[in-house]
């Protein structure tokens, strides 16, 4: 975490990250973030192995062309990048 206050859960567990922490969430783990602070959060993110790099240049680029993100507009990138959205987390 770079700045900001971030809560990442993995499974059921609840953890909160403030700046200079570390998250590492295991490999194929159900997980979500939020920033639960006032101000806005910024962190740096890696990936291994890159695959889901691409997965946000695809986001960046339905955010830029205005389409809605919806559960049905981003199913197929879900789906292409193997992700699986728990029912519980979908707005």
């Amino acid at each position: 975490m770079l700045s900001g206050d971030v809560r990442f859960t993995v499974g059921q567990d609840d953890y909160d990250a403030g700046p200079g922490t570390w998250v590492i969430v295991p490999p194929g783990a159900p997980h979500t973030f939020a920033n639960v602070g006032d101000d806005p959060a910024v962190m740096l993110s890696t990936f291994t192995p890159d695959l889901y790099v691409e997965y946000f240049r695809d986001l960046k680029k339905m955010v830029e062309s205005g389409q809605p993100m919806t559960a049905e507009t981003m199913t197929p990138l879900w789906k292409k990048y193997a992700t699986e959205i728990s029912s519980e987390y979908r707005s």
